[in-house]
């Protein structure tokens, strides 16, 4: 037998030696529980897979509404809902209000929010059957006198004399005319202009509000005496009715009956002063829940 396979005999010998050996040993220190026991290995139970989402799994998962991993329990409902900066309802109808109604701007307003609402009304129809109006007399012993601003309009809208109304008496005649129709007439009277552009004006429902001519800070007034109440009644004369359809960080925009343009927009400063001074009045029609 040559060298070499002497050699090779020798090395396979010493393995299985050393193989025996180890087998004996761990046989013997399994039977004194130091080590576990070549069966026990294989009847051991192992922890299940963790499932691991690729990024396109986790995009399916989100689209069917799934939270996402390490996310159990979140839903859509506790997701941040983003912030809108801007928006523009562009199918509100616009009228110009000096060609026939020069101090009409409540009546135009309304007529504007009722038709995008789904009403089949012109200005006339509006001011002649549903507008309450109301006129102002002399007392003797001085001064005027005449109903509330919150109970009729002040005169004629077709005259250049009227004077005008609070957001009651435009809630009580669109309600008159949505009579039948899936609408509801709110009054929103004290509601900030942030959150009418959140929860009105975004979701596409615009929003009659007061404000000034112009946004501009007009203190000219008219006094006279609530006939019922004997309250003193105060009406500015630069007061003005609009519909806001849209907003952006510097600007709020309108239907404004006082321009010939479809949008008009002001500052938000100036409009916020505006409608602060007339009492924060608005009026918005929504489709009934």
């Amino acid at each position: 037998m040559k060298k070499s396979q002497r050699r090779s005999l020798r090395r396979i010998r010493n393995s299985f030696c050393v193989f025996l050996l180890a087998a004996v040993s761990w046989n013997y220190l399994a039977s004194y529980g130091v080590v576990a026991s070549p069966l026990e290995l294989l009847d051991r139970e192992y922890p299940e897979a963790t499932e691991i989402r690729l990024p396109e799994q986790e995009i399916a998962a989100a689209e069917a509404g799934a939270p996402a991993a390490g996310q159990e329990g979140c839903g859509e409902e506790t997701l941040p809902v983003p912030e809108i900066l801007s928006w523009m309802i562009w199918e509100v109808p616009h009228i110009y209000q000096y060609d026939s109604y020069p101090t009409g701007c409540e009546s135009v307003s309304a007529v504007c929010a009722l038709r995008y609402s789904g009403a089949d009304i012109s200005v006339d129809t509006f001011i002649d059957q549903y507008l309450v109006k109301g006129t102002l007399g002399e007392k003797e012993t001085g001064g005027l006198t005449g109903p509330s601003l919150d109970d009729a309009f002040i005169g004629d809208p077709r005259s250049v004399h009227g004077c005008g109304c609070n957001a009651p008496v435009i809630v009580q005649a669109a309600k008159r005319v949505t009579e039948g129709m899936d609408r509801e007439v709110k009054n929103l009277t004290g509601t900030g202009l942030e959150t009418l552009c959140r929860e009105y004006v975004s979701r596409d429902i615009p929003v009659i509000v007061w404000g000034t001519i112009g946004m501009q800070a007009w203190t000219n007034t008219i006094t006279w005496e609530d006939e019922v109440k004997g309250d003193t009644v105060t009406f500015y004369t630069a007061e003005h009715c609009l519909v806001l359809i849209g907003f952006d960080r510097e600007h709020y925009y309108f239907s404004d009956p006082a321009s010939e343009s479809e949008v008009t927009g002001y500052s938000r400063e100036s409009v916020e002063e505006a409608y602060e001074k007339l009492g924060k009045q608005a009026v918005a029609i929504v489709p009934e829940e």
